[in-house]
């Protein structure tokens, strides 16, 4: 059924299912915005995201003396001329499943490991999901849903190019972000892809929502 046929209690419900993705999209865009400045970060936080893992759910894998190797790393600003021991203990204790073609994020490098050293330790939603998940799968699956829910039943005739727009959003923000693990040089790519991806769903919400609440408009179209 088209959106514009809708009764009006399941546009309301449609208005909500619509935000509520918005609102998971721009907190989700938001956690990645700040992991970014974290890796540009001149100090380390308060409560390290790094030490909260070695200290939480990789305490079986490490030694008491490897984590204060590590704390001692990053107290003193996780620089890259003290790096060389905490390598080598990553190389030892993590490289198996954190390496390249691991089950896990990889987590190997200098590169990987200081933004979580600068990083705010944080249980919220995001931060369970992760980089990783937010990136590979759920703004995926929020851009899926919204097409294939509510963009495609629109009457506008632009809603192919912007179901095109999508994809290219949501393949550039996934792959940006697959080709930065463990190199630098293309500090510019996730910002590209933060506002091209707020660009399009903002243009796909504006679009969904005005056909469910203006569609009646013919002359609009």
């Amino acid at each position: 059924m088209s959106l514009r046929n809708l009764p009006p209690s399941e546009r309301a419900f449609a208005t909500f299912v619509l935000l509520a993705m918005a609102a998971f999209l721009t907190g989700g865009l938001l956690f990645t915005t700040r992991q970014e400045r974290a890796g540009m970060a001149q100090a380390p936080a308060a409560r390290p995201r790094l030490m909260a893992i070695l200290e939480g759910v990789m305490a079986p894998n490490t030694s008491p003396a490897e984590t204060a190797m590590f704390r001692t790393w990053v107290q003193g600003g996780a620089a890259r001329e003290g790096f060389a021991p905490v390598e080598a203990i990553v190389t030892n204790n993590c490289a198996s499943c954190h390496g390249p073609g691991g089950q896990f994020p990889r987590i190997t490098s200098y590169e990987d490991l200081r933004p979580l050293a600068m990083e705010e330790a944080s249980d919220s939603l995001y931060a369970t999901i992760g980089a990783r998940g937010l990136h590979l799968v759920a703004f995926p699956l929020v851009f899926l849903a919204a097409a294939v829910l509510y963009l495609r039943r629109t009457a506008w005739a632009s809603r192919k190019g912007l179901m095109g727009a999508s994809a290219v959003a949501v393949l550039f923000d996934m792959g940006q972000w697959w080709l930065r693990q463990g190199r630098t040089g293309i500090a510019w790519a996730p910002w590209a892809a933060l506002v091209l991806v707020a660009t399009t769903y903002l243009a796909l919400t504006g679009m969904v929502l005005a056909d469910l609440w203006h569609g009646s408009s013919e002359g609009q179209r």
